[in-house]
């Protein structure tokens, strides 16, 4: 059993623009580079690690960077590298330290999933001045602990029973309240630690409320196996949920994001995408195939020229392959490449300006914090209803069970560590 590759899983409309605003000081960098911010074993972190990180989740997940920004995100994004870090060791014991990964490979998948063009990665980190060591670090670790995981995940195969029973517990459930929902998890394994953990809970939903991206703050930060998946865990029946979400969930409005919960194993926050009864179809289902046009509004200038600018384009778009030659008459704009997602995954305000839209036809502009953008559908397809099909919950069942270990093991490793903490 293979778990796909897919780390960085496409947020739609979360890039930010190329504005370089994520950039440290040279002075900072120079007077923190060889400040030791965690020891992880025999292994150093230093603070310019950190930076190095957070200015990469600052690019790609739309944080308001304002002056304690980084301050508010340094302890999980430490706690993120001290994991990687035991990973990697884990890894080296097992004999995989000599992985080979296809960078250039793994960078198309990058760019596919954040939007941009075949080839616009590498200038994109070169402009905003982000470290390719970096996010090279960071997509070894993935792979190297799924590899980990999938190991001890072989010897407790999902038979055919075990879909068959999960088919049955959904087929009881027909006619309950179901709720798409996003989740952000991150672990207590330490009693004496769970204050720090819960603050830095909210500390990220501090930064989702101020316009972040959730997909992308799940995917940096989240310890579930759904953070593949920018948090996204699909259609939960009422009664699959647990006693301590059972008193929350159900209370959310459509694009409401939770507290932090405290639940088995530790904090959880929830976002409530969309509700429905049982399996009835849903426009929400409908598969689209979608472009993005992103104007960027520059310091000192009017919205409102950026505005009837992007109307004006808009305008003589007729079809996805518009934007092709828009994005080459004008340089200074973004062009995303195609990207295959439901209408119920985007944003409620992408939500609300895509729904209408026939094949070919592009959106009125919308104001988000990067600028100003225009959707265009590509292709449409119909909402299905109805019992998901086995594959589907074949994968679904093996994302929880993927999640269960990776959970246990990490833990394992994290307890038999010895990290200190030096900030």
């Amino acid at each position: 059993m293979t778990r796909p590759f897919r780390f960085l899983t496409f947020v739609f409309l979360a890039l930010s623009v190329w504005t370089g605003s994520c950039i440290t000081t040279p002075s900072a960098r120079a007077q923190d580079a060889g400040r030791i911010a965690a020891v992880v074993n025999e292994d150093a972190i230093t603070l310019l690690d950190v930076f190095e990180r957070m200015n990469i989740i600052i690019a790609t997940s739309g944080i308001e960077v304002a002056a304690d920004t980084r301050q508010r995100l340094l302890p999980q994004v430490l706690r993120t590298l001290i994991d990687e870090k035991l990973q990697m060791q884990e890894g080296a014991r097992a004999g995989l330290d000599d992985v080979i990964l296809d960078f250039q490979q793994a960078y198309k998948i990058v760019e596919q999933n954040l939007g941009l063009n075949q080839g616009q990665m590498l200038p994109f980190f070169e402009f905003n001045n982000l470290s390719l060591e970096s996010l090279n670090a960071q997509l070894t670790a993935e792979v190297i602990w799924s590899e980990l995981v999938n190991q001890r995940m072989r010897s407790e195969e999902i038979t055919d029973e075990d879909i068959e029973d999960e088919l049955d517990r959904l087929r009881a459930a027909v006619d309950q309240p179901a709720y798409l929902l996003a989740e952000i998890f991150l672990s207590v394994d330490d009693p004496s630690k769970e204050p720090e953990i819960e603050g830095n809970m909210w500390r990220l939903r501090d930064a989702i409320e101020a316009g972040a991206s959730f997909p992308a703050i799940a995917q940096q930060f989240s310890q579930s196996a759904s953070r593949l998946d920018g948090g996204d865990i699909g259609w939960i029946v009422e009664s699959q949920l647990s006693e301590d979400l059972l008193a929350v969930v159900p209370l959310l409005a459509r694009g409401q994001l939770s507290e932090p919960i405290r639940v088995i194993g530790g904090f959880a926050m929830i976002l409530m995408r969309q509700v429905r009864v049982g399996f009835e179809a849903s426009q929400d289902d409908a598969q689209l195939l979608l472009r993005q046009i992103t104007f960027p509004v520059e310091e000192g200038e009017a919205d409102d020229a950026f505005s009837q600018r992007a109307v004006v384009a808009a305008s003589a778009i007729g079809s996805c392959d518009d934007l092709d030659a828009l994005a080459e008459a004008d340089p200074t704009i973004s062009v995303g490449s195609p990207i295959p997602i439901q209408l119920g995954a985007l944003q409620p305000i992408f939500q609300d300006a895509v729904a209408p839209l026939a094949v070919g036809e592009a959106s009125e502009p919308i104001q988000t914090a990067q600028g100003f953008v225009v959707i265009v559908v590509c292709e449409r397809g119909e909402s299905t209803t109805g019992l998901p099909p086995r594959d589907e919950i074949l994968r679904v069942l093996e994302s929880e069970q993927f999640d269960l270990i990776s959970r246990g093991y990490l833990r394992d490793l994290r307890r038999a560590s010895f990290v200190d903490i030096r900030l």
